[in-house]
């Protein structure tokens, strides 16, 4: 108990000096902070110009460097989806379904992923008037750096528990040659706090032989727990698909099962290798955002939530909207790094003086991203 309040005091300490580290959200403390966050932006006094100090006020530029995610409608769908599947998940004894987020890097997978867990403990919470002591509605870990032994999975899942021993000096850590095997404690914990949710990122790092290793422990989650899990990372349907096929738990979808898709005009793929042939596996697929003729709005519609979000003296009205062709060609549509030009050009502006986004501040942050 000692050592595991040493290791919260060291993260507050962490989330107070650098609060949008991605580090404490894989932790108990850091994900419970997350999930409290409430980001508002810097109020602005009604026709008056900036402050004296305004270029060095560390507290409009930390906010500008962490606009929050504006969804889409497609993210939107997928997140309602999830969560009510969770919940649908809660009341089942049998039946559990794992769920994938799937896309090229860059669309905004990883943001979905902890806005759908974020939504899901809220919501848990809410219901049982607040949070409760000893529970952990959602657990969010990422894929480990070593991910063919099952024991490096168990360890992540322990860390954010905070059941792994913190080592004590650095003679220690160099001692380490494995991981623990933490198994019985995190079961024992999973169990006993009602964890309903297991977020699993970065996917992409594992190969199907890796995923093959670990999914029968998984499975036990999921069925004697009913844990719903969420795997995401580019790929991430392909993987899982022929990690099944290699634990000999899935060889081909079925004819019916692929009638049934292509009759709701899913593609599916004849070879059972094929990416395509994930029908058994719900996929919430993330794409680039579009700026054609055939979709005109979508982009449009998350530059004006960008714009909402802003805290600028002088922003003009429609500031992006009005170069959304060019903040489209610069960036690809790619959620994230539209989010970086917009937060760049935020922060340019403050630091500038100029207080508003122009073609100026895009190209000077745009520029910033081909580096």
């Amino acid at each position: 108990m000692e050592l595991r309040k040493q290791r919260e005091a060291r993260l507050r300490q962490q989330l107070k000096d650098t609060p949008m580290r991605p580090l404490p959200l894989f932790q108990l403390t850091g994900w419970n902070s997350f999930v409290d966050e409430e980001v508002k932006p810097p109020a602005l006094a009604a026709d008056s110009s900036p402050p004296a100090d305004r270029k060095k006020d560390e507290q409009a530029i930390a906010y500008h460097r962490h606009l929050r995610m504006v969804p889409t409608d497609a993210m939107s769908h997928v997140q309602e989806m999830v969560v009510e599947a969770v919940h649908r998940n809660s009341g089942n004894r049998a039946g559990l379904t794992d769920h994938v987020i799937d896309g090229p890097p860059g669309t905004g997978k990883t943001c979905l992923l902890r806005a759908v867990g974020r939504t899901v403990q809220r919501e848990i919470e809410a219901a049982t008037n607040g949070r409760q002591q000893n529970t952990v509605p959602v657990v969010h870990i990422t894929t480990p750096a070593d991910p063919e032994l099952r024991v490096n999975w168990l360890w992540e899942i322990g860390s954010y528990l905070g059941l792994n021993p913190e080592p004590k000096n650095l003679q220690e850590v160099l001692e380490m040659r494995r991981h623990q095997d933490v198994t019985l404690p995190v079961n024992y914990v999973l169990e006993n706090a009602q964890t309903r949710l297991l977020l699993i990122d970065d996917i992409d790092r594992a190969s199907p032989q890796h995923l093959a290793n670990v999914l029968p422990y998984f499975d036990y989650l999921r069925d004697k727990l009913g844990i719903s899990l969420i795997f995401c990372g580019a790929g991430a349907s392909h993987r899982l698909h022929q990690a099944r096929i290699l634990a000999q738990d899935l060889i081909q979808v079925s004819d019916e099962n692929r009638r049934r898709l292509e009759q709701a005009g899913r593609p599916t793929g004849p070879d059972p290798d094929s990416p395509s042939s994930t029908g058994l596996l719900p996929v919430a697929w993330l794409h680039p955002l579009p700026l054609d003729t055939e979709d005109d709005e979508t982009f449009r519609r998350v530059l004006a939530g960008f714009e909402a979000d802003l805290s600028l003296y002088r922003l003009e009205e429609n500031a992006l909207s009005k170069h959304a062709v060019k903040l489209h060609q610069r960036t690809g549509g790619y959620f994230k790094a539209l989010a970086y030009v917009i937060s760049t050009a935020a922060v340019l502006a403050i630091r500038s003086g100029s207080e508003n986004i122009t073609e100026k501040e895009i190209d000077a942050a745009t520029a910033q991203l081909s580096l």
